[in-house]
């Protein structure tokens, strides 16, 4: 699960929030707080001694909840129950994350406790804002955080976390849109076998 964790994480950091960009950054997190992301999405972990890993998937999010698919796995999060579907094991999980293991898996928490002690740098380039999030705490883990936002309707295109230790992640966004759906951020197979550790 630790490596499923680490891609949703970055599948999920998205609605990044810095004090010094703080009007870029708060209508694009608005926008992710009012409206409903759906992306086709690609994310790459590169490590310094090893072959990059390629994962793809489907997101649906809005504000804290989620719905991802994934390695023939579905998770969601609705802002109280944590629900992991394994298709291999026809397995569904339950939880209710402790707020230290939900910042883990919830990039806007994650971002929220990163962003109280972040710098930012934004550029414009061919339409599009570049926002580059430096830490001020070297305990973060984190070196840099560059987002690449729409200008003209702050859709999320790509993302980019550098960890301290050598360690790339990249998300790619394929055909993105906000809507105003409803979404279900649950997950309901009523014939797996239901591991209910709430």
């Amino acid at each position: 699960m630790t490596g499923f964790r680490q891609i949703l994480i970055s599948l999920l950091f998205l609605p990044m929030v810095c004090m010094a960009e703080d009007d870029l950054l708060t209508r694009f997190l608005d926008n992710i707080e009012k409206h409903t992301l759906q992306s086709d999405f690609t994310v790459t972990i590169t490590e310094k001694a090893s072959q990059p890993t390629t994962i793809t998937g489907t997101i649906v999010m809005r504000g804290e909840q989620f719905k991802a698919q994934l390695m023939g796995m579905e998770i969601a999060y609705d802002g109280n129950t944590l629900y992991s579907y394994s298709e291999d094991n026809d397995e569904l999980t339950l939880s209710s994350p402790m707020p230290d293991e939900l910042a883990d898996i919830n990039p806007l928490l994650f971002t929220k406790a990163l962003s109280e002690s972040c710098q930012a740098e934004t550029k414009e380039q061919a339409g599009n804002y570049i926002v580059t999030l430096l830490p001020g705490q070297p305990g973060s883990g984190v070196r840099d955080f560059t987002l690449q936002i729409r200008k003209h309707d702050l859709m999320p295109l790509y993302a980019a976390m550098r960890e301290t230790g050598m360690k790339t992640t990249t998300l790619l966004f394929r055909n993105p849109q906000f809507s105003d759906m409803n979404t279900d951020f649950t997950i309901s197979k009523p014939d797996a076998y239901i591991n209910d550790l709430r």
